[in-house]
């Protein structure tokens, strides 16, 4: 049963609302205090670009190099890159140059985007095993390095 809702914005907005008289009065009520969907969203949106502005004001110390990858693999891991270098600047436990050296190496957009949910302490080990892997050689033999 679709039901006209006014919006604690202020915005009026249909929903479909189904079960019992009961649920459906308390869903009608519940609505009622939340924002409409447009505006939810937009202050998510806006959210999300003071949370972007402030990491990259947080890391603008650092020259960060260009990604690989596809056009929206990149922009994707740009913004992951970007909010996860500024989490570990502002990580008690963690060396800051050492740490963002060592993430600032690795140029491929897939990983950021794979690795993204790592907390700060696996995030860096699997920086460091992506970087032991890039560095053997083909062959598999000995690098002169080692």
């Amino acid at each position: 049963m679709e039901q006209q809702i006014i919006h604690a914005c202020g915005h009026q907005q249909a929903h479909v609302l189904y079960g019992f008289d009961s649920q459906v009065a308390r869903k009608a009520r519940w609505l009622r205090t939340t924002k409409c969907r447009a505006c939810f969203l937009a202050d998510k949106k806006a959210e999300q670009i003071e949370a972007t502005a402030r990491d990259t004001a947080t890391v603008a110390h650092l020259i960060l190099p260009p990604l690989t990858g596809s056009e929206r693999q990149v922009a994707w891991a740009e913004t992951i890159r970007i909010k996860r270098l500024a989490a570990l600047t502002v990580s008690p436990h963690t060396s800051i140059d050492a740490d963002c050296n060592l993430c600032l190496r690795i140029y491929d957009a897939k990983w950021w985007i794979d690795h993204r949910d790592l907390a700060n302490e696996d995030l860096l080990d699997q920086a460091t095993r992506h970087l032991q892997i890039a560095a053997m050689p083909a062959n598999g033999q000995q690098s002169a390095a080692a």
